[in-house]
């Protein structure tokens, strides 16, 4: 019974591997023959995409080119002072409102004013101005921060680094000056006194 299961299975080997070599070969028979077809094929894909790469794109179109800079690039405000930072986006290729936020800068401490906040995209260039007010609740520190501006389902970004320094009082500068006059006066108009004893001492060596 064994025997009998193990010619029959040999037997089923021999026949699949007869089969799969007949398939090899009509495969291959048949690769053979289709060789000038698929290179005529491959030619002629070759000189479609080498005409249009010659040619350039079509007309009405290019690569996006959407893109955001900044003007200063860095900024640094006293307390209660302002800094502007100029907008410029280019590469508009498409219509729409070009709106503008920001990311990074702390809740509080300062004023954001973007001048305009929207503006049509009829342009190549569109520009706008930032305001950054830092207020008496701002402490001093450096941070950096994202301008963005969005069109569509393009965004274009910038990095914008603020540094806050403390802002000096206004009467500081005149107590300094105020002093200083103080100082001067005097010296030119208050004399040191000679001693007494010294004075009487010198008269009666010279009547001597």
């Amino acid at each position: 019974m064994d025997l009998r299961n193990m010619e029959g299975a040999f037997r089923r080997q021999s026949a699949g591997t007869l089969e799969r070599k007949l398939f090899a070969s009509w495969f291959q028979s048949r690769a053979v023959s289709m060789k000038p077809t698929a290179s005529c094929v491959l030619v002629g894909v070759y000189l479609v995409l080498l005409f249009c790469s010659s040619a350039g794109p079509a007309p009405g179109y290019s690569a996006s080119q959407f893109s955001l800079s900044i003007s200063p690039s860095a900024a640094v405000i006293k307390v209660g002072d302002e800094a502007t930072i100029n907008l410029t986006v280019t590469g508009v290729q498409s219509s729409g409102m070009v709106c503008f936020s920001e990311q990074g800068f702390p809740s509080s401490g300062f004023t954001l004013t973007f001048l305009p906040p929207c503006t049509p995209a009829g342009l190549a260039v569109v520009t706008a101005q930032l305001t950054v007010e830092a207020t008496p609740a701002a402490a001093p520190q450096n941070f950096t921060a994202l301008v963005l501006a969005t069109l569509g389902n393009e965004t274009a970004s910038a990095t914008l680094t603020i540094t806050v320094v403390p802002a000096i009082a206004p009467w500081i500068p005149w107590l300094g000056v105020l002093i200083f006059v103080l100082v001067m006066v005097v010296a030119l108009f208050i004399k040191p006194r000679r001693p007494k004893g010294k004075g009487k001492m010198n008269d009666d060596e010279t009547r001597g």
